[in-house]
């Protein structure tokens, strides 16, 4: 059958605009894999390496190293049923369930591949992550390329090194928020829910949604989005607390009374301060002046709702939380997936333009890491 040059011209735009949205997750997936080259041949890393596994809790060697968290998500992919004997505080630990269920279902029981899969699924959520936040862009007519922001953020290189569950849960969430734009309620709903068994502070997002959609008495996309996007979340803590005695929830430190305390509790150590200072203290201070010009315009979206409680989160953060640049970052990965989906659904140029930023990140996190600098571990 001939085709007309219309029909040919618009194939080609197309196929354009596919290419266009994922050449950016190949620019991402190339970067990762000369990281983790650089790591094996500059520190000597081995797959295992990436688990940061420590021997005070894998060994119960009470002088031994503590290791990072991507030891416990380990524990939980080789023995899901005995993993807790390996745990500082196991119903905390076991909230975060679904990422090391599907590591455990796609390594066959084989606790031998379980590092290899833990590396590879961060690796492909994160390129994938970057590839649908580019298609989003692309589709609200805004350059692809602000996706890198996701993608490099220091936040997500810290988590792939140290194999924990956040590119997992923003991959989850990106898909969450895609099916609900797409007016797919119950799928977007659907991945929401899964995100908040992959890490608990993905409840900020439905939560936010449902806040918006119980306002604007969208009843077809609230039901839905309660009942997938919040309900697994709260089941399975009942189901923890009927296990273990207790939920876990205590177990993390408690916030901040006030602004930006956790950053100022580090003033007298010079190095880390001012790291903290570039890294994380001026970015969200932008982000708060840049939320509060857009709730004075009244944009109020579900995405502007989520940016404001991620953002409230990363203000009042406990210092605990930056005594290494490691965990922060990796709380902080929710505030910089809001900011750039909510730039993408405003078209706001000044917002996707500071998104840049964190783009960069990733220059220091490296840097600092190969380094060895006192502020990052492992």
């Amino acid at each position: 059958m001939l085709t007309s040059p219309l029909h040919r011209a618009a194939r080609v735009s197309v196929r354009s605009q596919v290419l266009a949205a994922w050449w950016p997750a190949f620019i991402v997936a190339v970067l990762y894999i000369l990281w983790v080259g650089l790591l094996v041949v500059l520190r000597g890393y081995t797959v295992l390496d990436f688990v940061h596994l420590g021997t005070v809790w894998s060994e119960h060697k009470a002088s031994g190293t503590w290791g990072y968290d991507g030891q416990f998500y380990y524990q939980l992919a080789r023995d899901p049923w005995h993993a807790y004997q390996f745990m500082d505080n196991a119903p905390y630990r076991y909230q975060r369930i679904l990422y090391p269920l599907l590591v455990f279902a796609f390594s066959l029981g084989n606790a031998a591949l379980v590092p290899y899969v833990m590396l590879l699924f961060n690796g492909i959520a994160i390129v994938a992550s970057v590839a649908i936040v580019a298609h989003i862009l692309r589709k609200h007519q805004v350059s692809p390329w602000f996706s890198l922001a996701l993608g490099l953020y220091f936040g997500q290189f810290a988590a792939f090194t140290f194999d924990t569950a956040e590119p997992f849960m923003v991959f989850l969430l990106c898909l969450g928020i895609f099916f609900t734009q797409e007016k797919r309620a119950w799928l977007g709903a659907l991945f929401m829910g899964m995100a908040t068994l992959t890490r608990d502070t993905a409840v900020f997002f439905p939560l936010a949604y449902s806040v918006v959609f119980l306002l604007q008495r969208r009843w077809r996309d609230l039901i839905p989005m309660t009942l997938l996007g919040g309900l697994p979340l709260l089941l399975w803590l009942t189901a923890i607390v009927l296990i273990f005695g207790k939920s876990g929830l205590g177990f993390t430190p408690s916030f901040e009374h006030l602004p930006f305390a956790g950053v100022a509790y580090f003033a007298n150590a010079p190095r880390k301060f001012w790291l903290l200072l570039l890294v994380m203290f001026l970015p969200t201070l932008a982000n708060c002046l840049l939320v509060g010009w857009e709730v004075w315009k009244r944009r109020w979206s579900p995405l502007l709702l989520a940016w404001i409680i991620n953002l409230l989160t990363i203000v009042f953060l406990s210092h605990y939380s930056y005594i290494e640049l490691i965990s922060c970052s990796r709380i902080s990965l929710g505030l910089i997936l809001a900011g750039v989906m909510y730039a993408a659904y405003s078209k706001n140029r000044l917002l996707l333009w500071s998104t840049h930023f964190y783009t960069l990140t990733c220059l220091v996190y490296i840097a600092g890491t190969l380094l060895r600098w006192p502020a990052f571990i492992g």
